[in-house]
């Protein structure tokens, strides 16, 4: 008897490997991840491809540039703005405009009445100096004033410049001439073109940075003084590179990838190791990894990091020959155990089993003693 029970413990302790061995064995979350990136590819259905809002768009050989990104801000150009002040003390009677109105020049703005003696005392009045917008006011009605007090800035916004500062050790990558496309948070889908117009003379003590000063169309007047800006400074160009746009390209530094959609199946794609050289704020240069005319992912590309791997295409073609866990058979040495419970909770089975022989042994041991 006592050889039997153990025999029955050694049945017992085989479950671990059945369970956890045969094809209808469902991972841990953990463990399809790591399938997932190990295969490379991820199934989208069409449903799943809208809500994910993918876009995609074809690799191509294209010129490139490396650009120096600089932080700065938008200012009026000093030759089309002016300041409207007083030339006599006085109290201010009215104020013709507000801050943003657009003026012509000429146009009556500002009426100061003088602390001269008179009935009625004299008044002057002032006029815009050019046509602009008003940036700036620094009265109200009843204010007082003296000579040379700015009441008002006005300034010519159809061209603005954008400041941005470089550091000490970046000022040997900047000449004047140099192309620059300038971005600002308040439009963050266009840009404004322009060249480095003049260079800072020295350098501020506090921050070790010289100013550059690029000069910048703006018609439409969207572009304000005091805008943050992004200054992507043009240093070097390829005129001939294979390149995706920047979104497309996903990973840290020596671990960049991106997500290829099948040419034979439009809902498959491929995650790819890639190898970058150039960049700028547009586009990505691709050495290895995406040959010409494939279609890559430039939005939405996040999301699919999560998704499950895709099955196996040989998986998918054996059909109904594969194990799977919805079969009702368990698999032959399975013994019927759940293939959801695991390696872990088998082995927990197979020592309950043994401690439950070993018993079962000297119960009956001593019985016939």
């Amino acid at each position: 008897m006592r050889i039997l029970a153990i025999a029955i413990a050694a049945a017992l302790l085989g479950i671990p490997a059945a369970a956890g061995a045969h094809e209808g064995h469902v991972e841990a979350p953990g463990a399809e991840t790591t399938a997932g990136t190990a295969t490379g590819v991820v199934l989208v259905s069409e449903t799943a491809r809208k809500n994910l809002d993918l876009h995609l768009v074809e690799a191509e050989v294209r010129p490139i540039e490396k650009t120096l990104a600089l932080i700065g801000e938008i200012a009026p150009v000093p030759s089309r703005s002016g300041a409207v002040s007083s030339r006599i003390a006085g109290r201010v009677v009215s104020v013709a405009v507000a801050e943003g109105d657009s003026v012509r020049k000429g146009q009556p703005v500002v009426e100061v009445e003088s602390l001269q003696v008179g009935d009625p005392p004299p008044r002057a009045r002032y006029a815009a100096p050019l046509d602009g917008i008003v940036i700036d006011r620094h009265v109200v009605p009843g204010d007082a004033v003296e000579p040379n007090l700015h009441l008002l800035e006005i300034a010519d916004l159809s061209e603005v410049l954008a400041v941005g500062r470089v550091f000490e050790g970046q000022v040997d990558r900047v000449a004047v001439g140099q192309a620059v496309r300038v971005a600002v948070p308040s439009f963050p889908e266009r840009r404004f073109v322009g060249v480095v117009e003049r260079i800072g003379g020295q350098l501020d003590p506090r921050t070790r940075s010289l100013p550059i000063y690029v000069r910048v169309e703006n018609p439409d007047r969207a572009l304000r003084p005091n805008m943050r800006a992004v200054l992507s400074v043009v240093t070097e160009r390829a005129d001939a590179a294979l390149a995706v746009p920047r979104g497309a390209v996903l990973g840290d530094f020596g671990a960049t990838f991106l997500f290829v959609e099948r040419d034979d199946d439009p809902t498959r794609f491929e995650r790819r190791p890639v190898v970058t050289g150039l960049s700028d704020d547009r586009w990505v240069e691709i050495l290895d990894g995406v040959l010409p005319s494939e279609r890559v992912v430039t939005a939405g590309n996040y999301s699919l990091q999560f998704l499950p791997p895709a099955p196996a295409e040989s998986d998918t073609e054996a059909g109904g020959e594969r194990h799977t866990e919805s079969d009702s058979t368990p698999p032959p040495g399975s013994l019927g155990v759940a293939p959801w419970l695991g390696v872990g909770a088998a082995a927990v089975i197979g020592a309950a089993a043994v401690s439950l022989a070993l018993f079962v042994g000297a119960r009956i041991g001593r019985r016939k003693a």
